[in-house]
């Protein structure tokens, strides 16, 4: 099972985190400070980390960087708690963290999104990715073949998905029910080779896709893996890399963010 590692000087909120994961499946350990969780880090190998923002000797952010910049443990996964309404927040955008959550989260939230992350990146099972009460209901699109893993896009956003798959290095469908349609994004090897959207195909139907996902949050995902030797018949309509095509929907998600309010 995944091991995970909690940082946090908040004994009440590690164990409420702690519970959720247990009941996830999940075997957790406990750090009090970040000298304390560095020191776990080298005699644990924990899958992931969980930090809060900011210890008494440390912020977590600095956390995250120390276990990046280590290479025997580079590759470890690291989730970053912020005050939504402080300044942290941005800067830990920019940070080594691979998930950026509000510290308030939910621990099932939180559970949920690790799920997601870690059967994107092949870590070993934990149990099934829950989805919340009120997307329990709605059944993910018909794709002809049994989807490895589905969500729901009110929990984890597209772009975290897409960047989960990118990580991954995964050759597969991932195939979208928006409230604004049904969509497609198809990945080699963790590149983004095509996408469909309505009329659209290609790098204008990954930026539609993208766009209305941040527009109407909500909606399901299944990703459904492909055979290597299926990988050559992709329709390719793509050529940019995923941090292309994120950094273009940014700019022109800013740039119709400002023609709205002219």
């Amino acid at each position: 099972m995944p091991m995970v590692l909690l940082v946090d000087a908040d004994p009440d909120n590690s164990l409420r985190l702690q519970k959720a994961f247990e009941a996830g499946g999940y075997e957790v350990s406990v750090a009090t400070s970040g000298e304390d969780a560095l020191s776990m880090v080298k005699k644990r190998r924990p899958d992931l980390i969980i930090t809060q923002a900011m210890m008494e000797d440390m912020y977590g952010s600095e956390v995250c960087s120390m276990v990046r910049a280590d290479p025997t443990t580079k590759e470890v996964m690291l989730v970053l708690m912020v005050d939504r309404a402080s300044q942290m927040a941005h800067a830990a955008t920019r940070t080594d963290a691979d998930i950026v959550l509000p510290e308030n989260s939910p621990p099932a939230t939180v559970v949920t999104r690790v799920d997601i992350q870690v059967r994107l990146r092949g870590l070993p099972s934990a149990a099934p990715p829950r989805a919340p009460v009120q997307e329990a209901a709605r059944k993910p699109p018909e794709t002809g073949a049994a989807a490895t893993l589905q969500g729901s896009l009110a929990v984890m956003d597209l772009t975290e998905v897409a960047q989960a798959i990118s990580i991954g290095r995964k050759t597969g469908r991932l195939v979208l029910s928006l409230p604004a349609g049904e969509g497609l994004m198809l990945f080699e090897s963790g590149r983004v080779v095509h996408a469909e959207f309505g009329k659209q195909t290609g790098e204008g139907a990954f930026s539609a896709l993208v766009m209305a996902s941040h527009r109407d949050r909500g909606g399901h995902f299944s990703f459904i893996p492909i055979e290597t030797q299926e990988a050559p018949h992709l329709p390719k309509t793509i050529t940019k890399d995923l941090e292309t095509l994120l950094l273009n929907v940014a700019v022109e998600m800013d740039e119709s963010e400002k023609g709205m309010k002219s």
